[in-house]
């Protein structure tokens, strides 16, 4: 019996998204297997560097400015402060 699963929603960059399905036809897989394929490969890969500052050494920095998380500002126009909604 195969293993039970789940649906994820991400939010990803436009052009990556473009670019993901194109490489996914390629591969003649499709882009949800494409990703879930990427995204238990770099997890293994995360879990043995034990941090993304330790798998992305330097580059971590450089990332965070890319994937820019949006929780730092707040959702729906809230604003954090103090660990309360203001």
């Amino acid at each position: 019996m195969g293993a039970g699963k789940v649906g994820v929603s991400l939010r990803i960059r436009e052009e990556l998204r473009e670019e993901m399905s194109e490489f996914a036809k390629s591969e003649k897989r499709s882009f949800g297997n494409l990703g879930a394929v990427l995204l238990e490969w770099s997890f293994e890969r995360l879990k043995a560097f034990g941090s993304t500052s330790e798998l992305f050494g330097r580059s971590s920095k450089r990332l965070n400015n890319v994937t820019r998380d949006r929780r730092k500002r707040g959702a729906g126009g809230l604003r954090w402060a103090n660990g309360r909604h203001s």
